[in-house]
């Protein structure tokens, strides 16, 4: 059984893909499943917060199987709006297929991977 606070308040998917938001007072965690790629790139630009403020926005990528440069595009501008806001933002996965890219064009900076979404938390330290 779920709780309220993990139930996920609004649910989204496409064909091979889906999108859950659970949000807090001052968290957003988006967890994503499935493959996402030139095909979604522009319904997962328009569903991630297009103002999110000095919030801080978690993508759950966990069960991502494939994740292509237009999809990283999406998740870069949200990345680059948050940190000129003041605002906090990261992506859970040990996902090959997300985190090999973001490596490969040096995003760690802007888009910090990590392994869970307590070790997440936990880089932001007393903002927790």
């Amino acid at each position: 059984m779920t709780t309220d606070a993990t139930r996920p308040r609004q649910q989204f998917s496409g064909d091979g893909w889906s999108l859950d938001v659970h949000e807090t007072a001052d968290l957003s965690v988006y967890a994503l499943r499935g493959e996402f790629d030139f095909a979604v790139s522009p319904k997962l630009a328009e569903l991630l917060p297009p103002d999110p403020g000095a919030g801080r926005v978690v993508l759950d990528m966990t069960e991502v199987g494939f994740c292509d440069s237009s999809c990283l595009q999406a998740m870069l501008r949200l990345a680059r709006r948050l940190h000129a806001a003041g605002g906090r933002f990261a992506v859970v996965t040990t996902v090959p297929a997300v985190t090999r890219p973001i490596d490969l064009l040096g995003l760690g900076d802007v888009m910090p991977v990590h392994p869970t979404l307590d070790a997440a938390l936990a880089s932001w330290g007393a903002e927790t």
